[in-house]
Parts: C-alpha cells; structure tokens; sequence
C-alpha cells in the first residue's frame, strides 16, 4: 500500500512569492507602493455609498477617507500552511499494493519496462543505451524546504552487480541535484540512507529520480537484467532552520490593460469587489482625478471564484499615462495615445525573427539571443536511411523542434495580418525590413521556405515534424547535437501545408511570382497525396520519438481547409467538387492548430460563390454561430471572456484566437451593429493579454509593468532573462504539470498560471501564441 504525503503547502507560498517578485520591476514608485498595498488584503476599503452605476465626469480629488469593509471575500482560495515537523514523513513509498504507484518512466536511448510486483517495484532493463540517464524512473508530488535536514532512504538490488545514479533534483532548468550520488547495487538487498540538507530555495516541485543508463564503469552493454525497489521514503530529521513561510501575495484586485488604449477605444476596469462603487481616473504625472466612474452590479464570477465589478472609463481620451484607484486599490500604469500598440506590435512580430533556426541571428537585432546558425545538419526520414536538407523555419515553442501544423497556424494568421488589415509596415527591424515587402510577409516566407523543404517530391505529403528523438536538455539551439530525425507524413501536416501554400501563392504574387507559382505547384502535388481514395488517419508519435506529438485524431478539417484553399486559389472544377466531397458537418469550430475548420469556413466566404452556394450556406452559419457563442459566454464574463471556466493548455491562444473568429464575422456581416459588437469584444481579448485580467500579468514579455520573467523556453532559461515580445501560455486549469499541480491546486481556473520556468504547461511560449495576437494587433495598431 502506498502512503504519500503531499506537503507542497509548506512551500507554496514562497514558489509563489518568487513566481510574482517579477511584477513591477521596471514600473514606476508608484507601482510598487501598490503592488505592496494590495499584498494580502481581505476588505476593501472606499466608496460604499450606493447610486448609479453610471460614470460621471469628477470635479473634485478622490476621497481620502478609508472605510474598512468586512463582507467582501478573500481574492482567491489559500492553501493551507502546513508546518514541518521531526519525524514527518514527505515521501513513504513501499509497493505493498503491486502498483507503480506514482513512478514514471523515461528513456533517452536506452530500452526498459517498469513493473511492480511481489510488493517491489521492478525496472527491467534490455539496453542501456549511451547516457547515464538513458533508463530513467522518477517521482513528483512532494516538496522540499530551505534548511530543512532530511533522511532519504530506499531498499534497492539487482541481477546483476552493476552502478546507478539516485538524485533528488529540480524540475526544470537545468535539472541539478539538489543531493545525488553513484552507488554500487548487486544480488543482495541494501538499504541506502542519506542525510542532506536543502540549501537552495524552496521547491514546491522537485523530482525523485533513479538513473539507470550506461555507467562509466560499464566497458559494454551488460543486456538484459532487473533493478528492484522498495521502502523509498523522504522523513524530516531536523525542522529546527526549516524556511519560515510567508502568506501567499494576492495579486492587484483592480486591473485593465498595461499597455493602455488609443483616445477612441472602448476602455474598461474590472475590481474583485462586492461593495466598492466608485474609481478614479488619475493623471500618473499629477496624481490629478481626470474622471470619476461607477462600477456595475457585483456578479458571482465562477472563473476566479470571486465577485467582480467592472466600470468604464471610455470617455477619458486625452493622451497621457493613467492609473486608477479605488479604495486601497491602484492599477498598474496605462497609456492612452494613437501610437499605443506600436513598440509591442513590432516585439511580437521580432519575437518570430528571435525563433528563427538554420541562420545566423544578428546581434544587432536580437542583442543576447543572437547565435550562429543551427540545426544545419542533414536529417535522417524516420524507420530508414534517407537523409533531406530540411534547415530554416522557426523553433516551435521552449524546445528547438520545427512543427508543419504549428508553423501552418502562425504563418496563416501572418497572411491574413496582411491580407484583411493591410499591414504593410516594412520596419519592424528583421533583417529584410526596407525591402519594400511588409515585414509580416518576410516573416511568413522564412517559414514557408522551410515548409516547401518538408515536402516528400515523390508522394507530395509532407513530414509532420523535425526534431531529435528527444527534448534537448537546456541549451542554446547551437549546443543541440543529437541527430534530426524527420518523423513520419501525415495528413495533418500535409493538409494544413497545402492550404497555407494557396494562401502564399495568391498573396506573394504581387511580390514574386515564381515563388507564388511554385507554392501552388506544391499544394497540388500535396492534394493528390491527400485525394488517394484511402482512410485518413491522425498522426501519433512512434515509439520512440517523445518530443511534441502534435497529434490530431480528426483530419477531416485539415482536409478540407485544402480543398477550400485550392478552389479559392484556382477556381478550378476538380476543387470545386473537392469542397463538396471533404465537407463534413461534425468538425470543430477553430482557428488552433488541431482544430482549424474555422479558416476553411473564413476562406470559402471570401471565393467565388458559384456552384458551392449550399456549402456555403452551411460555413457561414457555422462561422457566425461560433462568433455569437463567443458573444453569449462573454456576456457572463466581467473580463469579456468566452471560455466558462474551461482555461486550458494556451488558454492565452484561446483568447486571441476568439478575437480572431470575431473579426472575420465581422467582416462577413451586413449588420453594422453586430459588425461593431465583434469588434468591440474582439479587442477586449487583446486587452486581456495585455493585462485586463485576474492576475494582473500583462503576457507579453516586456511590456507592461507586470509581465512573465521565468519562461519555459531553453534559450531564455540559458541567458538568464525573457526572449522579448513572446506570448506565454497562462492559465492551466487542468494542472498539467508538477510544478503547477504543487502549488495552484486550490486555485481558481482564471487563476491557474504561475511565472516560474518548470511550469511548461502555464509559462511556455509558441510561434502560434504569438500570431493570433500578431493578427489582432495589425487590426486595433
């Protein structure tokens, strides 16, 4: 049976301490004052006279006066402190129930299977591959505290005499032992214990690891053996100098967008408050009220888990820098002006350049993420002996692997940056800036090159991904040397590749037409290999490749993205018929890149009509009943949001993608009014990644005065700082990582995101996080 103590408690607060210290760094003294002001707060304080909730243009200073409420509610649920104590025990693993009870298995060039039985836990060795950590088991779910004295202890033997590693170590990073070490195992049962003390800061989140690989006193592979475990415990020995903890920071109660807001936008503030009325609108200069505005009724908010307000204050469009405050409560700085969008916009688009693989970096553009060119080797098509030049592209995400669906997502919202919102601007400072072709289109062609690469010439599919077998361990992408493998083709990625081709192909005519003509060349030749008459299936790793799946059970929508996009680009009959034939009335509405009916749907409005009328009929009442869904869930929504508690892997994505699917019904629509409520809600999306939201983080990395410090993403965890310009994920709900689980597990689903780097599911960055918002951003700019 298996007794496990969860303890992440103890150190919560200080994980979470360190994941917000970031916030307001670069802001100014009066950030930081409110920053500590709103610190552990449990009443408001300020107006609770009631009126209407109408604003009202101030003619006086806001009150000083401070009226201590008692009925308003905690910011967000917090955990429970728990105290360590002698003798406590954080870890008690014993197997008496046959079951793995927990562990979890990695290989990296080695081959095993983990079993339990016979009340022990059994890793069965077949090859031990070339690292030390190639046989890998591991264990999460319990913490670690700052002068903390701990007693480690296991039962381990094996078939043979031979070494093995056991760490107790961070996850994430650089993934150092915390206390580690070699010891010699043989036929007969030891007992190994240890005593160590944690010197290094709190981890809510570390990882209990055993090493199995080849070992450096291994002349060959010794074959086939088993390693057996028990008893594996974790027990405090020495409390005394344990961390004193201190309570969990709340974030602002009050926020709007950080990066601010053009004179005529809509402008709104939301409060977690049930009786504060009024806030004011302050001159960050002056510390003068320039407005006085009520907020709306409170309403029970089930995402945050609190009651909201929110207020306006649209009419203040003088250009300036503001804050507001109500009661003890302040947002962040905010400017107003006609040029507000246009520093972060050029950063999310240099972002794609600072992703770039396969070149050199300039210094003089990317400062310390430049780097000589990499990943330049042949890659190897995975199961055989076929070698392909497939260089270029961007890295994906917080690893080096380069992802057909991924890059078709983002080069796609690049296109249609260009395309519906005339984004022309040519001095985004990439190193084709001043080319006379918008910068937008530059980007999206670097991607495109390497996509046309992907291409298999004798079937026309396209391989679904580049990567080594597995993540590199954190370096910078000169220092990954593992072999490229290509993986398999897929229908996803040939889909998606076809109709990003068309899309190339009617845009980049303008500009050069042999590189448009041989982008339509390639979508066809990709249309015969999806048109063979054969069931399409998704795609999942092989059995030994563990880097991003990418996987996608339905490729119906991929499919006919295809043939919409071919039809629109020629016109011609075969597609035509195409579009009728791949048209299925059960695919998932989206513009993701699993889900991307929603760009088919977009695409077909905008083609000639004749002969598809009915489906088009069915598309554009589908593209509108998505777009109004997003209009009804917002409406519940204090922050303008659409996602009902169900905040996911990228929920940030999520947001702009919304924002996304409103702008295109609001270009299909002949109703001026609803043409302007999307508008209106799509923008509000972008605020929210700009910072109008429960956390107060604004998500893009160095702008506003709260913003992500500690990515997921190898190059910036090497350098030690934030690439600029990147989207982070935000908030997880579903907790998929064990940093995230130890430390929001009472949290709120808007309030699931942690700024810490081992948190991959919160705090990694994508290529297709920061398009949809690249694409909104060329629209409000």
């Amino acid at each position: 049976m298996r007794r496990f103590k969860k303890i992440a408690a103890v150190t919560l607060a200080a994980a979470m301490t360190l994941s917000m210290a970031a916030c307001g760094k670069d802001s100014d003294k009066k950030d930081k004052e409110t920053t500590t002001a709103v610190t552990e707060t449990t009443n408001d304080t300020g107006d609770t006279t009631e009126g209407s909730t109408d604003d009202t243009t101030a003619t006086t200073e806001a009150p000083s006066e401070e009226v201590v409420l008692e009925d308003d509610s905690p910011y967000y649920d917090v955990v429970d402190v728990v105290k360590l104590e002698d003798g406590m025990e954080i870890v008690n693993v014993d197997f008496d129930d046959n079951k793995e009870d927990g562990f979890i298995t990695y290989v990296n060039g080695g081959s095993f299977s983990l079993s339990a039985k016979d009340k022990e836990l059994v890793v069965s060795v077949s090859r031990c591959g070339g690292k030390d950590y190639a046989n890998q088991i591991y264990l999460d779910g319990f913490s670690l505290s700052e002068g903390c004295v701990y007693t480690y202890s296991f039962d381990v033997r094996s078939d043979i005499d031979r070494k093995i590693e056991w760490r107790l170590q961070m996850n994430g990073g650089d993934y150092h032992a915390y206390a580690g070490d070699y010891i010699e195992v043989g036929t007969e049962t030891k007992t190994f214990t240890v005593d160590f003390e944690m010197k290094e800061d709190s981890d809510p989140a570390p990882r209990l690891v055993y090493n199995m690989g080849l070992m450096d006193n291994m002349d060959s592979d010794p074959g086939n053996h088993n390693i057996y475990f028990d008893n594996i415990k974790i027990v405090v020995k020495d409390a005394s100098n344990a961390q004193e903890i201190e309570p969990l920071p709340e974030p602002p109660r009050m926020n709007t967008s950080q990066i601010g807001y053009k004179p005529d936008d809509v402008k709104s503030v939301t409060i977690s408050s049930k009786v504060i009325n009024t806030f004011y609108v302050k001159n960050a200069e002056t510390d003068e009220v320039v407005y006085e505005g009520k907020f709306g009724e409170p309403a029970d908010d089930r995402d945050t888990r609190n009651w909201l307000r929110r207020g306006d204050f649209s009419s203040v469009t003088e250009p300036g820098t503001y804050y507001i405050e109500s009661g003890n409560n302040r947002t962040y700085n905010f400017t107003i002006a006609d040029d507000v969008y246009d520093d972060v916009y050029g950063a999310v688009v240099r972002m794609l350049y600072l992703q770039r693989c396969g070149c050199e970096l300039d210094k003089n553009i990317a400062g310390d993420f430049a780097h000589e060119a990499c990943h330049t080797e042949i890659a190897t098509v995975y199961g055989g002996t076929e070698q392909k030049d497939v260089s270029g592209g961007w890295h994906d995400a917080g690893d080096y692997g380069r992802y057909v669906v991924a890059g078709a997502k983002a080069v796609e919202d690049l296109l249609l940056a260009y395309e519906d919102n005339g984004e022309l601007r040519d001095d985004f400072g990439i190193p084709e800036s001043g080319n006379g072709v918008p910068d937008v289109l530059d980007e999206a062609r670097y991607e495109l090159e390497w996509m046309l690469k992907m291409q298999d010439e004798a079937t026309g599919g396209v391989y679904h991904k580049v990567t080594c077998l597995n993540f590199p361990e954190t370096v910078l992408a000169v220092d990954e040397k593992d072999p490229l493998v290509l993986a398999p083709i897929s229908y996803a990625a040939t889909g998606d590749f076809a109709a990003v081709m068309c899309d190339a192909y009617r845009i980049y005519g303008e500009f050069d037409k042999e590189f448009a003509d041989k982008c339509l060349e390639a979508a066809k030749k990709a249309w015969t290999y999806i048109d063979d008459g054969e069931k399409h299936i998704g795609y999942s790793n092989p059995e030994d490749i563990v880097t991003g799946e990418y996987g996608d059970n339905s490729v119906f929508d991929e499919q006919f993205w295809a043939a919409v996009s071919l039809y629109r680009a020629t016109n011609e009959e075969v597609y035509r018929q195409a579009v009728h034939d791949y048209y299925k009335d059960y695919m998932k509405d989206g513009v993701g890149w699993a889900d991307i009916v929603t760009y088919a749907y977009y695409s077909l409005a905008q083609a000639d009509p004749t002969g598809v009328e009915d489906i088009l009929e069915l598309t554009n009442a589908a593209l509108f009943a998505k777009a109004d869904d997003i209009v009804k869930k917002s409406e519940k929504s204090n922050y303008f949001m659409a996602v009902s508690g169900n905040y996911v892997w990228g929920s940030n994505m999520v947001m702009a993608n919304n924002g996304m699917i409103l702008l295109f019904a609001a270009k299909l629509t002949d109703d001026e009014a609803k043409a302007e409520q999307y508008i209106v809600l799509a923008k509000h999306q972008m605020d929210y990644i700009f910072g109008y939201n429960s956390l107060g983080y604004c998500f893009v990395t160095g702008y506003g005065s709260c913003s992500p410090q500690h990515l997921h993403h190898r190059p910036s965890q090497v350098i030690g700082k934030p690439i600029p310009g990147a989207v982070a994920g935000g908030p997880n709900a579903n907790l998929e990582d064990s940093y995230a689980k130890a430390v929001l597990y009472k949290s709120a689903p808007a309030r699931c995101y942690a700024d810490n780097e081992q948190a991959f599911s919160l705090n990694e960055i994508t290529i297709y996080w920061n398009s949809p918002v690249i694409y909104l951003l060329s629209k409000f700019r």
